[in-house]
């Protein structure tokens, strides 16, 4: 029969330094865990909440906008549908968007690969490069563009926006592009090189089949931004083909009716419609971890 031996003094006194230490981790966990929900809820509140509003705005009889709505009508949309300027703007971001979200991803899925897998010098130059236009206002870059085309006389066009938005845009889908790669391992590439495939095969094969989750949601992120951007839209495109962007600007200006709401309850439909075709598509477990 063996009788335990009695705790030592330095047991005793790190003990009781524990428990402090225990104590002040729960309350910290406890801390952090009320400021992220206090975070999750105003996020809610700030987002969601008035885009709730402008969509039951879109629904009320009277012809001003106006909160609670009264009553409940769908002839702000039909009217809506019902203006030929507005269906043309639609088909105009359509195209605009489309045709810069495959300019932007032809280039941003080569850069993303150069910036990651590339052992070069000037690497950090190209990096900072390449995302700057992440860092600069989309007015700012709107004026700079309607500058730069007044001088070289490239006048407003969906050419001149197709590039504004492709160059204001791109560094979103490189970070994207980027994060994903950066946790793909290079030893497949290296192996496919050693058994005879060229880069090209192995960039194409083996990399980018890796990537489809990233490039699907750089592709629905950076169309989203394409079609409702503003700031960019509003210097670049043409005063006689406007985006639906530009379009929703002058009915703001000089519309006080609420198909101006139905009108922003379709954009969100849009953005929200995209995102249930990547979540059955993709899933959205498998974007986050991509």
């Amino acid at each position: 029969m063996s009788i335990a031996e009695p705790a030592s003094p330095t047991d005793t006194a790190a003990s009781a330094r524990a428990l402090p230490q225990a104590a002040g981790s729960r309350w910290l966990d406890h801390l952090g865990t009320a400021v992220m929900v206090t975070l999750a809820v105003f996020a809610l509140l700030l987002l969601v909440l008035p885009s709730l509003i402008v969509i039951a705005i879109s629904f009320t009889e009277t012809r001003y906008i106006t909160f609670p709505p009264q009553g409940f009508t769908l002839h702000w949309y039909a009217d809506l549908f019902g203006r030929q300027q507005i269906i043309d703007s639609a088909i105009t971001s359509l195209q605009v968007a489309g045709a810069a979200t495959a300019i932007a991803l032809s280039f941003a899925i080569p850069a993303a690969y150069s910036l990651v897998r590339g052992r070069y010098p000037g690497k950090a130059f190209a990096s900072a490069l390449i995302v700057a236009p992440q860092m600069i206002p989309g007015m700012v870059i709107g004026v700079a563009l309607l500058f730069f085309g007044a001088f070289i006389a490239f006048r407003q066009s969906n050419l001149m926006l197709v590039l504004g938005l492709t160059v204001f845009c791109m560094p979103f889908a490189v970070r994207i592009v980027m994060a994903r790669l950066a946790q793909l391992d290079p030893a497949l590439e290296e192996a496919s090189l050693s058994m005879g495939a060229s880069k090209f095969r192995t960039f194409t094969s083996i990399t980018v089949r890796q990537l489809t989750g990233s490039i699907a949601a750089a592709a629905a992120f950076v169309f989203i931004e394409f079609f409702d951007n503003l700031t960019v839209a509003l210097f670049t495109s043409s005063p006689r083909s406007r985006p639906l962007a530009v379009e929703l600007y002058n009915l703001v200006q000089f519309d006080s009716s609420p198909m101006v709401a139905a009108l922003s309850s379709l954009e969100i439909l849009l953005a929200f419609l995209i995102m249930i075709v990547l979540s059955r598509t993709m899933g959205l477990e498998r974007l986050a971890k991509q």
